[in-house]
């Protein structure tokens, strides 16, 4: 077994061909994903359904349209983030079960039982729903484009950066629960994963088996502690405020990545660990890569403390010392070093 067994609340369904045998045993069900991917698949769905094409996760949104989708017995997720947590968020508000399928590994969404909506556009994460299952179709995930799969290792990265907070929070805050033995699997993990890059890249069978199991390790862990600290600190945080200052949605496991990249050098841990592995993975973490500009970057953590406090957001290295100007040009021109941008 690859990863210790930990719980049962994500179960998961390898094989291909999934979605007919899935629909096969649904009746009355509402499908909720993005337009791209349900004309592309709605061809395997069997018997009658309803389908939601996902407009944004901003909750008012939401509140409005599951309104339709009262009488329906069931839900499919389907797509990649932004799908598969609006469809949580309908499943939960509609008191139905949900049934999960990923159509590309960009994050880890379908592994975590919060759903990460929008409020006044700013990532909150609310809720708390477990799929019946996940259903990991090889053929539909190595579909999708490499470099968006490939992505999603930015996800677990996280835990180098968040497992380091998580400890520093059980000093200062104690706001969430410790374990040594959990943020030490967090350093075993990092280690498989780089022991599994290549299949990553290749986004073969046993690259997508090891980042499944690996999401699915670290989301019986949280689901257990009932938090996702050693896995979402300030990296995610970030995130978050990169979001807000530049108004617009990220590919998940890429933004991740470079906010790993910052926090780890910010956090004085682990820092070329998480570089050299940026690098293997193949991460586009560039200016040109992310489509930001330089100057957002710097508003980006020149605003960081400043947002963690006003969203109430837990207390992370952001928290326990300055983010200065000067750290920020120190920080930003090796950045630019590492990664070859002129």
């Amino acid at each position: 077994m690859m990863f210790p067994h930990v719980g049962d609340r994500f179960h998961l369904v390898y094989g291909r061909n999934l979605l007919p045998e899935l629909t096969e045993g649904l009746k009355n069900y509402l499908v909720v994903a993005d337009g791209f991917v349900y004309e592309k698949y709605k061809d395997q769905l069997k018997n009658d359904h309803k389908a939601y094409i996902v407009k944004n996760v901003e909750v008012t949104t939401l509140e409005e349209d599951v309104k339709e989708y009262e009488g329906v017995d069931a839900v499919i997720a389907m797509g990649g983030g932004m799908a598969i947590d609006a469809g949580k968020w309908m499943a939960e508000h509609l008191g139905k079960k949900i049934h999960s399928v990923p159509t590309v590994l960009s994050v880890n969404a379908a592994f975590c039982y919060k759903s990460a909506m929008r409020v006044n556009s700013v990532v909150t994460y609310m809720g708390r729903i477990f799929p019946e299952a996940i259903y990991i179709d090889f053929d539909i995930i190595q579909g999708a484009p490499k470099y968006l799969n490939i992505s999603g290792a930015g996800d677990l990265l996280a835990c180098l950066t968040a497992s380091y907070d998580w400890r520093l929070n059980s000093m200062v805050t104690k706001s969430h629960a410790y374990s040594q033995e959990i943020c030490d699997g967090a350093q075993y993990l990092l280690g498989m994963l780089s022991e599994n890059i290549d299949n990553i890249r290749e986004v073969n069978d046993d690259g997508i088996y090891f980042m499944c199991e690996a999401f699915r390790w670290v989301a019986e862990h949280s689901a257990k502690m009932n938090h996702t600290m050693w896995e979402s600190a300030s990296e995610h945080a970030f995130f978050d405020n990169m979001e807000y200052v530049c108004r617009k949605p990220f590919l998940h496991g890429q933004i991740i990545g470079l906010t790993v990249y910052f926090m780890s050098l910010f956090q004085e841990n682990q820092h070329e660990r998480a570089l050299m592995m940026l690098k293997r993975l193949g991460i586009d973490v560039t200016l040109k890569g992310l489509d930001i500009t330089e100057e957002q970057l710097r508003t980006g953590l020149l605003t960081l403390r400043e947002f963690t406090e006003r969203e109430g957001l837990r207390y992370t290295i952001i928290n326990a010392k300055p983010i200065t100007e000067e750290w920020v040009d120190m920080a930003v021109a090796k950045y630019k070093k590492d990664f070859n941008i002129t």
